[in-house]
């Protein structure tokens, strides 16, 4: 969020300094309620309450260059800030979920062995409802993956809330309750659940595969594939552990 102000403010520091230099070109085409052209600082505010429309402040512009140009950027001034604010609020409401789902597998479990235990130890309605849960927050992740990319790199260094880190360990999970046989998990309803959970992550490992490449350093033997489908559980695990390598961790947190 930080880095989103800091942004933002640069961003209006340019445009503001921008508008203040055409506004310069010529001084005297601002000039204030007394008709006399306004001093540098003057100029300097007026700018500033244009972009904030907020109205003229007590000046005019008196070229026709300067009417269309003080209309012009009352425009931008209003977009501007509205797109900002609604482009940072989705991003940060995006980060927020992503947490959140990095801090419900973390409650899971610390070790895919662990997680994949606990649901199956789980009450079989509290572990499809569980798992559901999961299903749904890993959608709702991958749409504002897809909408909002710059949520990719949000990253946090404590492991325990490290996005990375907790999807790996549940994708670990499910293919330790994929593999086992169906009066493992309590019933057909349970496998199915996990398919559906499953099918969502392998969606979002093809999004990062295809549109954050750049970003995810190729493991030793790593062989590209079209389909998260077509790959080899030992594929998948080199494409985990790119992910695990962009976020500077390592399989050693797996066990």
């Amino acid at each position: 969020m930080i880095v989103n102000l800091s942004v933002l403010f640069v961003w209006i520091i340019l445009v503001w300094l921008g508008l203040f230099l055409v506004y310069s070109y010529d001084p005297s085409g601002i000039t204030n309620s007394d008709s006399i052209p306004a001093t540098w600082v003057e100029r300097l505010y007026y700018t500033g309450y244009i972009l904030s429309t907020l109205g003229l402040g007590n000046f005019k512009p008196t070229t026709p260059f300067f009417e269309i140009v003080t209309s012009i950027f009352s425009f931008f001034g209003f977009i501007f800030f509205t797109s900002s604010m609604t482009y940072l609020i989705s991003v940060s409401s995006g980060v927020i979920r992503k947490r959140t789902l990095s801090r419900s597998i973390s409650t899971l479990g610390k070790k895919p062995s662990e997680i994949a235990g606990k649901l199956k130890n789980l009450q079989p309605t509290y572990r499809d409802q569980q798992i559901l849960s999961l299903q749904e927050q890993m959608t709702n992740h991958l749409v504002s993956h897809q909408a909002y990319p710059v949520v990719h790199f949000y990253s946090h260094q404590n492991p325990e809330n490290c996005f990375s880190i907790n999807f790996v360990r549940l994708d670990e999970a499910l293919t330790i309750l994929l593999k086992e046989d169906k009066e493992d998990i309590s019933g057909a309803t349970g496998k199915k659940e996990l398919q559906l959970l499953r099918s969502t992550m392998d969606d979002l490992l093809m999004h990062m595969k295809e549109n954050f490449s750049n970003s995810l350093p190729k493991p030793e033997g790593y062989t590209d594939f079209k389909n998260i489908n077509e790959a080899t559980l030992d594929q998948r695990r080199k494409l985990l552990l790119a992910m695990l390598k962009s976020e500077k961790f390592s399989w050693e947190y797996m066990t």
